[in-house]
């Protein structure tokens, strides 16, 4: 039987258990197939409620669901075969399927917004059952790539994640933080304290011209001097 918490129900209700999230041919993957991963992985290691866990416990759930979704990772590779150079037999070069991994991208994305998770490449590899080096590797991608704008969506998300828990923080230094980060609010010429330290510098500019003036007056008396005793 598998477990779920009052709370944890709360969370999933309003999804569609048979939602079909990829096709991949010989294999279907259903949202229902991986919400009963994620309960059998909470059975597993001892998770209560997998809303209040960890970072590392996600991670190791969402190994849980790769390691049991995709034992055989052949059905995540590109079914297209192309020859390649001079050869005659097709091939496709033991390349995933980058529309197959994009779609489990956005599953991903989503069920670590539910379970109030960090996004991250790693976890999302896990996820797959890929190597965790993938996500890096088309990071170098061209901009224009399906791989890149994989790589660039985990990103953006993780970023997103954090910000949202600096908010969710109820911290003036974490709603700071997010005006810092998307407005530069507390950045040299942005803000309320730019304009402040911009009207007290107006109103000291002659006092700060004098004082530049006595000082100099100064330098060149004493570069006088020292020119007459030799010592420059």
């Amino acid at each position: 039987m598998l477990f779920r918490s009052v709370k944890y129900m709360q969370d999933i209700e309003s999804v569609d258990l048979t939602t079909l999230i990829v096709d991949l041919g010989t294999v279907q993957i259903y949202t229902s197939t991986v919400q009963d991963l994620i309960d059998n992985a909470c059975i597993e290691f001892h998770i209560e409620d997998l809303l209040k866990a960890g970072q590392r416990q996600w991670k190791a759930v969402m190994q849980y669901v790769g390691m049991h979704l995709f034992p055989d990772t052949s059905v995540l590779k590109d079914k297209t075969l192309k020859p390649l150079g001079n050869a005659t037999i097709p091939t496709n070069c033991n390349r995933y399927d980058r529309e197959v991994l994009y779609k489990l991208c956005d599953y991903y994305i989503y069920i670590s917004n539910v379970y109030s998770k960090l996004v991250s490449t790693v976890a999302f590899s896990y996820f797959c059952n890929i190597p965790t080096n993938t996500m890096d590797i088309w990071a170098s991608d061209e901009p224009s790539s399906l791989t890149f704008k994989m790589w660039q969506k985990l990103q953006r998300s993780r970023k997103d994640c954090i910000l949202d828990r600096a908010y969710d923080s109820n911290s003036p230094v974490g709603t700071m933080f997010v005006g810092n980060n998307e407005f530069g609010m507390n950045q040299p010429g942005i803000g309320d304290n730019a304009t402040q330290r911009k009207a007290i510098t107006a109103q000291e500019l002659p006092r700060l011209d004098e004082k530049k003036s006595q000082e100099l007056h100064a330098i060149d008396t004493q570069f006088t001097d020292a020119t007459a005793n030799n010592t420059v």
